[in-house]
C-alpha cells in the first residue's frame, strides 16, 4: 500500500468511528452510563449539550463522508486535517449556537423541545461553513458596526443622505 492509500484508509476508519461513536455515544448518554462525576465535572448537568456537541459532530462526520465519497479519486493530503478537525468545530460550534438561541442573541423561533435543539445542532454541524459565515456576518455587524453596502436598506442615516443630495 502506498502512502496516500494508507492516509486515505485512515481517514475513512477514523471518520466511521465519529460518525458511529457519536450516536453510540448519545446512546450512552440516554441511558445514563455518564450519569457520574468524571474529573469534577458532574455531567448529569450537561447531559443536553453532550446531545448538542455529538449531533453538531455526527451532522460535521455526515458531511465529510460525502465530501470524500465525492472526491475519493481527487484526494489530496492537504485536507488530512480538515478531515480530523472538523468533527470537534462542529460540535463545539453546535453547543455555541445553541447557547446563541437560548440566551437570544441570535433570534430564531427553536422550539424548547431536546429533539429539535438536537435537529438544529445536527443542522449546525452540516451546514458548518455557512454557519460559520453567518457568524462572521454577525460579529461584523454587531462590533464593527460595519456599514451595509445595500443602499435599498432602511438605514435612517443613508436614506438622509440621499435625501440631502437631491
Amino acid at each position: 500500500m502506498n502512502g496516500e492509500r494508507i492516509l486515505k484508509v485512515g481517514i475513512f476508519a477514523y471518520l466511521l468511528i465519529w460518525f458511529i461513536g457519536g450516536f453510540w455515544g448519545m446512546a450512552a448518554v440516554h441511558s445514563g452510563l455518564l450519569d457520574a462525576r468524571y474529573l469534577g465535572i458532574d455531567f448529569l448537568k450537561l447531559k443536553e449539550y453532550v446531545y448538542y456537541g455529538l449531533s453538531g459532530a455526527i451532522g460535521g462526520v455526515l458531511y465529510e463522508l460525502r465530501i470524500f465519497h465525492e472526491f475519493y479519486h481527487r484526494f489530496n493530503r492537504r485536507w488530512a486535517y480538515w478531515y480530523v478537525m472538523r468533527p470537534f468545530l462542529c460540535g463545539g460550534t453546535a453547543i455555541m449556537i445553541i447557547l446563541l438561541f437560548k440566551s437570544g442573541i441570535m433570534l430564531m423561533q427553536v422550539p424548547d423541545s431536546l429533539a429539535a435543539k438536537v435537529g438544529l445542532s445536527f443542522l449546525v454541524g452540516y451546514g458548518f461553513g455557512k454557519v460559520i459565515d453567518k457568524i462572521k456576518a454577525l460579529t461584523e455587524t454587531l462590533f464593527n458596526g460595519k456599514k451595509q453596502a445595500d443602499p435599498n436598506i432602511n438605514d435612517p442615516v443613508d436614506k438622509t443622505e440621499r435625501i440631502e443630495k437631491l
